[in-house]
């Protein structure tokens, strides 16, 4: 109720406002709606978006959804996907461990910050059309990028697969069918270089051709006090060829290929974690461990973004290329689109998951007491490769003499993953998973008056995975006899929204959408459940009718309703949103301890029965020269995100969770209850401040100037057992400054420029966690040609 009323006055405030507008304000902009794509006409009072497949001005658009156009990307300068955090209100977007490029994207308290490629993350990101179905790689790098769309809420009827979430929509600049080029050169803290450059030419009058690539190198952040060397450096090279081409008058062509290639140091963990020291302490750590630092939880004394790993034990490589392939046909029923899809990477990864120099001469760390069955050392090679393919075909138009707007289409999705992992040089893993999905959609917009719009979507999903895994001794001694399962999955989808132009620039929408996430296969399960050794058998002779190595598929169900406005002659966008996430089997891994079995861990994927997420979503920006001359160039902005994530009803087998002694599994006929534990990685609330001003200095130069403040309340990084692991709330503040000048231009950009120290992820069952960047300075150079 509370929320309701929140979300209830703010939006009649806003009807109120926007209705008292003079009509003929809101009538001139729509005809400049109308007329073509003349910024000087209207900014950026039309921003255009795809959220339903349709182009269509995102104030039209009755879902919630944020649009970041090239001119945001310019001011805020991001160098990956990571870096636009803050921008939209409820979504979070962190880094992960053990993958290069690892993301950690949550929306509305929905997200994925494992590495297993076996459980599909439930953000979707595509870039260019190609869908990423693991979330390796997925913190794309922003050169070239000129639009990101984030839409909020299922979009299982519209995007891909497992989307129950959101999606992360980006699209690169295309081809400008000119000749011409540009540059930019960078350099920056921690020894960061960058070159980056794109190449347009025609193809005749009927198509255009680009060519870019980048170059990028930057020393690691982390100090490793044990080799006085700077750790967790990196890398990269990418290139990328984008073509477009009318085939016909009716027939056009879209091709992009990508080949990106990453090395470096990986991504370190530290030796450290206050919930797992005050656990395995009794509540006393500093009486356990002299030199126990308070501040980090580090046995070692270890201080933010300090590790004492042995030198060379933490390193990744990724090499991926993708291709993608475009093709919109005019036919006298609606437009014929096919895209089609492939991609291929690799990645290997050497990680030091105990974040110890434990057994190397002159180590003075304590060890992972959790890792004491080890010597406590865990350390593991991981090969992995991943190939997925993806066709869609889709048809949409108009019929009725434009009173219905349909697209129907069908997609397929195939993957097939293969996974080699070495565990302290002692046991091998060997695992592969190959998966189809099938799915056929529909969605049906009715405008029965020129205000109101109807609609109406299905999905049907099947989708079927195969999975085989087995351990070795020494690489021939079986420890764990192979495995093999198969399962399969159908699931019907629906969307239902009605929306109301209540005046030109009021719109008011509710929306009811449907969720599909799959299940699958825990690959890195170990069926240590069926050991007797192990806590969670305890019996004489093993268990072997134990078997958690399979998990359920998730389902959500999305209640929204909101209101979109614009008002004092556009110079003001308010839009508002409130949310009910009902979710049945959430997805939660559940890492437990094995000691002397396998590789001394078994990763469990539980699924909480019942999970309820709510709440609230503004976004404000204000163009101040249209409300005064002297203020033009001004901008502000502001998001605010309220989010109250409940576990309803947690109670899963205790056998698959870390409640036994010393993180190992519960015994047969425990229950591990979760319920009102909090979910990972979802703030309550979080906001976002910024300014901008850009400003004409004369007929060939312009300056440009930003800064922001984004602020996350305290949330759950982590959980040992059913305790939380809290990251306590922080804020950080970034500023660019821009001269340009005929084509050239100087940049000044500054990130975390308050130095503040927050952890980015954390494992208290293996009592490790990781660090985000402190304060970090980019100089940059270009021109365009």
């Amino acid at each position: 109720m509370r929320y309701t009323h929140v979300l209830g006055w703010s939006s009649l405030a806003a009807v109120a406002v926007s209705l008292a507008m003079p009509a003929h304000a809101a009538e001139a902009a729509d005809a400049a709606d109308q007329g073509g794509t003349s910024a000087e006409a209207s900014g950026k009072d039309v921003i255009i978006v795809t959220a339903t497949r349709q182009a269509a001005d995102k104030q039209k658009v009755g879902v919630a959804l944020t649009a970041i156009t090239s001119e945001d990307i310019a001011l805020l300068a991001p160098r990956t996907l990571q870096d636009i955090q803050g921008t939209a209100p409820n979504v979070f977007i962190g880094s992960g461990t053990a993958a290069p490029g690892q993301s950690a994207i949550f929306i509305r308290g929905q997200g994925y910050a494992d590495v297993e490629k076996t459980q599909s993350p439930p953000v979707g990101v595509i870039q260019d059309g190609v869908f990423f179905g693991n979330n390796t790689g997925q913190l794309l790098d922003m050169f070239n990028v000129c639009s990101v769309e984030v839409d909020r809420g299922p979009q299982g009827i519209f995007y891909g697969k497992n989307t129950t979430a959101g999606l992360i929509n980006l699209t690169r600049c295309a081809p400008t069918r000119k000749l011409g080029a540009s540059f930019e050169l960078g350099y920056g803290s921690f020894n960061e270089f960058y070159g980056r450059g794109v190449l347009n030419a025609p193809l005749g009058d009927k198509g255009g051709i680009a060519f870019s690539g980048q170059y990028r190198r930057i020393d690691g952040i982390l100090n490793n006090v044990f080799t006085n060397k700077r750790a967790g450096g990196s890398e990269y090279r990418a290139f990328n060829l984008k073509l477009n081409y009318d085939l016909t008058d009716w027939l056009k062509a879209d091709l992009s290929l990508d080949h990106i290639h990453q090395s470096g140091g990986g991504t370190p963990v530290q030796f450290g974690n206050k919930l797992s020291a005050s656990i395995l302490s009794g509540g006393n750590p500093a009486a356990v461990w002299p030199s126990y630092n308070a501040e980090t939880g580090s046995p070692d004394g270890l201080k933010p973004r300090e590790i004492g790993n042995n030198l060379g034990a933490d390193k990744d490589r990724l090499n991926t290329n993708m291709a993608s392939l475009t093709l919109k046909a005019q036919t006298p029923i609606g437009e014929l689109v096919s895209q089609t899809s492939y991609m291929s990477s690799g990645d290997t990864v050497n990680q030091d998951f105990d974040g110890t120099c434990k057994g190397a001469p002159g180590c003075t760390s304590v060890g992972n007491p959790l890792l004491a069955a080890t010597g406590s050392q865990l350390l593991t090679f991981r090969d992995q490769t991943y190939k997925q393919f993806t066709q869609e075909i889709r048809l949409q138009g108009k019929a009725a003499d434009g009173l219905i707007d349909y697209i129907a289409g069908a997609y397929y999705y195939n993957h097939k993953i293969t996974l080699h992992q070495n565990t302290n040089a002692v046991i091998d893993q060997f695992s592969g998973e190959k998966d189809h999905s099938w799915s056929f959609f529909g969605n049906v917009d009715i405008n029965p008056t020129p205000t109101i719009k109807i609609s109406g979507g299905v999905r049907n999903i099947f989708e079927a995975k195969r999975f085989n895994t087995e351990y070795t001794l020494f690489g021939t001694i079986p420890i764990v006899p192979r495995i093999g399962d198969r399962r399969s999955w159908q699931k019907l989808i629906t969307r239902f929204n009605i929306q109301w132009q209540a005046a030109p620039d009021v719109l008011l929408y509710v929306n009811r959408s449907e969720g599909f996430r799959s299940g699958g296969f825990s690959i890195r399960g170990t069926l240590s459940e069926q050991q007797a050794a192990s806590t969670n058998c305890g019996t004489v002779g093993g268990c072997p009718g134990n078997n958690f190595l399979s998990f359920l598929p998730e389902t959500n169900t999305t209640y929204e309703g909101g209101i979109k406005t614009r008002f004092f002659n556009r110079a003001v966008t308010f839009n508002a949103a409130g949310f009910i996430n009902d979710i049945k089997d959430f997805q939660q891994s559940q890492v437990v301890v094995t000691p002397g079995y396998g590789p001394g861990t078994n990763t469990y994927v539980v699924s909480f029965p019942k999970v309820q997420i709510k709440g609230l979503e503004f976004e404000l920006d204000l163009d101040a020269g249209k409300l005064s001359e002297p203020l033009k160039g001004l901008s502000l902005s502001g998001t605010l995100g309220i989010q109250d994530a409940n576990v309803k009803n947690g109670k899963v087998n205790g056998q698959t969770s870390s409640i036994g002694p010393a993180a190992q599994g519960g015994a047969p006929g425990t229950v591990a209850d979760f319920t009102g534990v909090l979910l990972q990685r979802v703030p309550k609330t979080s906001y976002t401040v910024r300014g901008s001003y850009v400003r004409d200095l004369s007929d060939d130069a312009k300056i440009s100037l930003t800064a922001g403040y984004s602020w996350l309340s305290s949330f759950s990084l982590g959980t040992f057992g059913t305790l939380n692991d809290i990251q306590p709330s922080y804020g950080l503040l970034d500023a660019s400054a821009s001269l340009n000048y005929k084509g050239y231009f100087l940049r000044v950009a500054g990130k975390n420029l308050t130095n503040v120290a927050y952890r980015t992820q954390s494992l208290p069952t293996v009592f490790f966690q990781g660090w985000a960047a402190p304060a970090t300075f980019t100089v940059s150079v270009g021109a365009k040609f």
